[in-house]
């Protein structure tokens, strides 16, 4: 069986995502090396992966803007990748994948002169549609721009579009259906969806009886707050002052063991998260905190699979989970969603598409 390594930012939204695709690699008996800071080393180990050590420069929250980070995923490049290119050196694998935003990846898989694959955990681009088009704004000859695709030029080797463009296949784990302009992306482009698999790290969940959940993962005292009175039960994370009994917190959600039992999500929109809440087929109210959620919360809102919002107040949240909870055309579009993802296929469809390509 192949030896295969998987790079990939080390941030939940990224991390979390790919775990079933690597389990299913493992299950089917390749050997799968994923370079991880400590907190993601049970994570990937847990589905049979090797943790390969290794630090990281990101700060616990990322910036609202992609442009900012993009310039702190190169600095995580630059420093990931004298601490890794010896080890995959001494132990060449058969195949690189790695995340968009997981550049030393695509820069060893080059320089060993391996096939590469690379992981959508955004929204992806061609020439029809770009994420960066969508989300960032021009800035023309901005100076500090310059210098830093110059940057990014001399570290991948190559122009950032050539560099991208370097990877034989994309596999994007989201559905086509939720791409814009998805019918106008190749064959280079496999739309898995979401490569979910149990996640023991989380611990389990059990269901308050028959009583509605919705799930938050944002503002829980504002959440906290309209739940009190409510006739549904709230699960959601962080401190909150003087919860009411239908309010549950957790330091960290079980989020899919919730899911499956939730009525609605409230979230800030990362691709993640609302794949897996579609996945499970719930409807969601999204406030977005960065730029590319908030492109995910307009995708989630012209295709009448939630609402959109700037914020939340108590008053709101209320209204907007007793309006998605009861709307039988959003209920529709969202199990529609839901069957689209289970026809692209997961982390099998994912995992047959990197065999392929050991194949060639």
């Amino acid at each position: 069986m192949a030896h295969i390594a998987i790079f990939l930012m080390p941030e939940r939204g990224h991390v979390l995502p790919a775990l079933g695709m690597i389990a299913e690699l493992v299950r089917r008996g390749h050997r799968v090396s994923c370079p991880v800071p400590a907190q993601f080393a049970g994570v990937v180990t847990e589905c049979g992966a090797t943790a390969i050590p290794c630090g990281t420069t990101l700060p616990d929250d990322l910036p609202e803007s992609l442009y900012e980070a993009a310039q702190l995923a190169l600095a995580e490049a630059e420093s990931a990748l004298p601490q890794l290119e010896d080890v995959f050196r001494r132990d060449r694998p058969d195949i690189v994948l790695w995340d968009i935003a997981a550049w030393a990846g695509g820069v060893i898989a080059r320089r060993l002169e391996v096939p590469n694959l690379l992981l959508e955990s955004l929204l992806t681009s061609n020439a029809h549609w770009s994420l960066g088009a969508a989300v960032v704004p021009a800035r023309g000859f901005d100076l500090n721009a310059i210098r830093f695709f110059t940057k990014v030029q001399e570290f991948v080797g190559c122009s950032l579009p050539e560099f991208v463009a370097g990877a034989r296949r994309r596999i994007a784990l989201f559905p086509r259906e939720f791409q814009p302009e998805g019918d106008t992306f190749d064959e280079r482009f496999s739309f898995a969806g979401p490569c979910l698999t149990e996640r023991n790290f989380q611990g389990t969940w059990t269901p308050p009886g028959d009583t509605p959940v919705v799930l938050s993962t944002i503002d829980a005292q504002i959440c906290a707050d309209a739940a009190r009175g409510m006739p549904w039960h709230l699960v959601t994370k962080g401190k909150i002052e003087d919860p009411a009994p239908n309010v549950e917190t957790h330091d960290d959600v079980p989020q899919l063991a919730v899911l499956e039992h939730a009525s609605v999500f409230i979230t800030h929109g990362g691709l993640a998260g609302v794949t897996e809440a579609l996945h499970h087929g719930v409807p969601m109210i999204v406030v977005p905190r960065m730029t590319d959620q908030r492109l995910n919360g307009q995708r989630v809102e012209e295709l009448g699979l939630g609402v959109l919002l700037d914020s939340v107040t108590e008053e709101g949240v209320r209204s907007l989970v007793g309006q998605l909870a009861s709307d039988s055309a959003i209920s529709a579009r969202v199990k529609d969603m839901q069957r689209m993802i289970h026809r692209a296929g997961g982390s099998a469809f994912a995992a047959d598409v990197v065999e392929e390509e050991l194949a060639q």
